[in-house]
């Protein structure tokens, strides 16, 4: 298998492009995540952008396989609930949730004060495309230390109704059903659908389900246009936890023997919502106005303790924006608000007993932003920001067995993140970007959090400064596009997870890292284009490198200072190869590598990494009749039934002499097919 990698990485840096392009500069769409829209091409920053409108809906269900293809991005799956999203290696701290990253859909935060996301519970068919911003973003986001996700909606193409039918089963009797109806006419348009998900897993008590409704709309007029999204979602899910090394290479479909016993399970219903109003006041001057607010109602029985808890925010988002030739300025304010009551219960045979400590927290944040993009030549484009961050959080001791109360306000020190970056044009159709800037997360509450149920006030936000620079463009006449991005992020005020006792951790600030890497992605074309009749071929390659480092680190008397920082692979290649007929035939082939990660901060265990194997085939019925278009897909993941860690637990505890459970157990070869029916 060295062979192969050698020949991906090479591939990776030195592809050719053999054919022209059917759609010229596929790849230079207009980006939504930067402060003011413009080409990818132009961008300052190291952006990626997925087409979820190209995935076959039918079989997808976490949107983590989508994810790891842009370089840079790490989304570790233990279950369709147990995800931990990475981006640089920021967020690899996180447990057992994704941490450090902004997520929105279209304007929309799909964030929680306590800075969790979760992406992997949007289903595909209400989605057109994901825009990944990597990189501290703090100067336009607030906290979030690794990056943005923004989530766009799928809206019509076409005048009329429509409607798109995806149903989907495969191994492990998993199956996918999912409706949508769209209308569009003139400016306005319209799309609403009903998905539904479910698996048994591969492993015990891994059962999932997910129900979710979506509804988008989109009216614009001269002066005004007013966007909304609504989206519901009922999950239940067991969980099977993680399994120690004996387990996991000699049988990995067993649960965790606590897990399995009590059967544990997390639930919640969640609605997210809100609503974007711009206008355009004069010729130079736009108003834009966000409203948007979320309800959670979650539960886990775990097998140490069971946690009820529930939350509601809301936040409104204004700014102004002003253009002038060649330039353009846009200030504003931010202002969130979050309600979080939260329950730890006891767990007895399987059920939930008494309370053991209760608490309601407040956690509030106002951010004052300022942008400016400049253009001061026709090839040179410069971006400049600050914002000024404001995080508050109020505590209300409700219950605690030997009356500790530690109501009260606390507040963390106000953080300022700037940012600059430029991109040039120094060769037609060649670009390089580069850009500087700092960004900051804040402790979640399970960080916050000590043993006995009490917050540490003590702890500081993490802190970082990303430097990156980078070239993308085109070659061979518009047929190959490519984009590398080198990058250093200097980490201070670690955030860093601590062992209590198997399942209890807290956070504690402990030192600094430097986070290097680089980025590289390309796509291009072999054969004839689409319009010629004959075969279309595609290759797309993307790679991954790191080098993440302890620069201080000591933890209880031990000194990791040089140390690799665990939980990240050092190497992640995606190549994916699509071959098509007349639009009517389509095979595809997909080798994804993950290389080795340390499991533990003293870097004496390591996972060696693996490579998985997947293939598709797609037969599209030609358009004509009742149905606009029929696709059918059938395929295999996994192909060579590699057995493989899909997720690793860093710092597994060992207690009472019992082994470490680091493994997440990864899939093994499983089938799939689907159908959409557009009508």
């Amino acid at each position: 298998m060295k062979q192969l990698y050698l020949f991906l990485w090479i591939l990776s840096l030195t592809s050719i492009s053999f054919a022209q392009e059917d759609t010229i500069r596929l790849d230079d769409v207009t980006i939504s995540v930067s402060p003011f829209e413009q080409r990818l091409s132009r961008s300052t920053g190291s952006l990626s952008v997925i087409r979820t409108d190209l995935t076959d809906a039918g079989q997808t269900i976490n949107l983590a396989e989508q994810l790891n293809t842009a370089p840079g991005v790490f989304m570790a799956t233990g279950t369709h609930t147990t995800n931990r999203l990475t981006i640089r290696g920021v967020g690899s701290r996180t447990p057992y949730s994704s941490n450090r990253i902004k997520a929105y859909l279209e304007e929309i935060p799909l964030t929680n004060g306590d800075g969790i996301s979760t992406v992997e519970d949007q289903d595909m068919l209400g989605l057109s495309r994901m825009e990944i911003l990597k990189g501290p973003s703090s100067a336009m986001y607030g906290s979030g230390l690794g990056g943005v996700i923004r989530l766009s909606s799928a809206y019509p193409e076409e005048p009329g109704f429509s409607t798109q039918i995806t149903g989907g089963y495969g191994s492990f009797n998993t199956w996918k059903l999912s409706a949508g109806v769209g209308y569009k006419k003139g400016n306005t348009a319209i799309t609403g659908g009903l998905a539904r998900a479910s698996s048994d897993g591969f492993r015990e008590n891994n059962r999932y389900e997910r129900n979710q409704l979506f509804l988008h709309g989109r009216v614009a007029g001269l002066k005004h246009t007013f966007s909304w999204h609504l989206v519901g979602t009922d999950l239940f899910a067991r969980i099977p936890s993680s399994l120690n090394e004996q387990d996991f290479r000699d049988n990995p479909e067993k649960a965790a023997g606590n897990w399995l016993s009590i059967q544990g399970y997390e639930t919640y219903q969640k609605i997210t919502g809100g609503g974007t109003w711009t206008w355009q006041l004069k010729d130079r001057w736009q108003h834009k106005m966000v409203l948007f607010g979320a309800w959670q109602d979650p539960f886990e029985l775990r097998p140490f303790n069971t946690l009820d808890d529930r939350s509601a925010m809301g936040g409104l988002r204004d700014l102004f924006q002003y253009e002038r030739r060649n330039m353009e300025l846009q200030a504003g304010f931010e202002l969130f608000h979050e309600s979080y009551d939260w329950m730890i219960l006891e767990t007895l045979s399987g059920a939930p007993g008494d309370v053991l400590i209760h608490n309601s927290e407040t956690r509030r944040y106002g951010n004052l932003f300022g942008h400016l993009h400049w253009s001061p030549l026709p090839d040179l484009n410069v971006e400049a920001g600050i914002n000024f961050n404001i995080l508050n959080y109020r505590i209300e001791t409700i219950y605690h067995p030997e009356n500790e109360d530690q109501s009260g306000s606390y507040s963390y020190q106000p953080v300022i993140s700037p940012r600059i970056g430029v991109n040039y044009q120094w060769l037609n159709d060649q670009y390089l970007h580069g850009s500087a800037g700092h960004g900051f997360s804040a402790p979640s509450l399970e960080e916050t959090l000590v043993p006995e149920g009490l917050v540490n006030p003590d702890l500081k936000p993490e802190e970082g400064w990303n430097i990156d620079l980078g070239f993308r463009g085109w070659a061979a006449g518009d047929r190959w596009y490519y984009d590398l991005t080198a990058y250093t992020i200097y980490i201070r005020n670690m955030l860093v997870t601590k062992r209590i006792t198997e399942e209890i951790f807290t956070g504690i600030n402990a030192g600094s890292a430097r986070l290097s890497g680089l980025e590289v992605f390309n796509r291009f074309r072999l054969g004839p284009g689409t319009g010629t009749g004959g075969w279309t071929n595609h290759i797309e390659a993307s790679v991954f490198l790191n080098s993440n480092r302890f620069t201080e680190f000591v933890d209880d008397g031990n000194d990791y200072s040089g140390n690799v920082l665990p939980g990240i692979p050092n190497s992640m290649i995606h190549a994916k190869f699509t071959s098509g007929y007349k639009d009517m035939i389509q095979l595809m082939a997909a080798v994804r590598h993950s290389g080795r990660q340390f499991m533990n901060d003293a870097n004496t265990d390591q996972y060696g990494g693996h490579t998985l194997i997947d293939g598709r085939l797609t037969v599209r019925a030609a358009k004509r009749g009742f149905f606009q278009g029929v696709r059918i897909s059938a395929g295999v993941r996994n192909i060579l039934d590699t057995h493989h860690a899909s997720m690793i637990l860093v710092n597994a505890p060992s207690f009472g002499g019992a082994p470490p459970r680091y493994y997440y157990p990864g899939q093994p070869r499983n089938i799939f097919l689907s159908l959409v029916a557009k009508i």
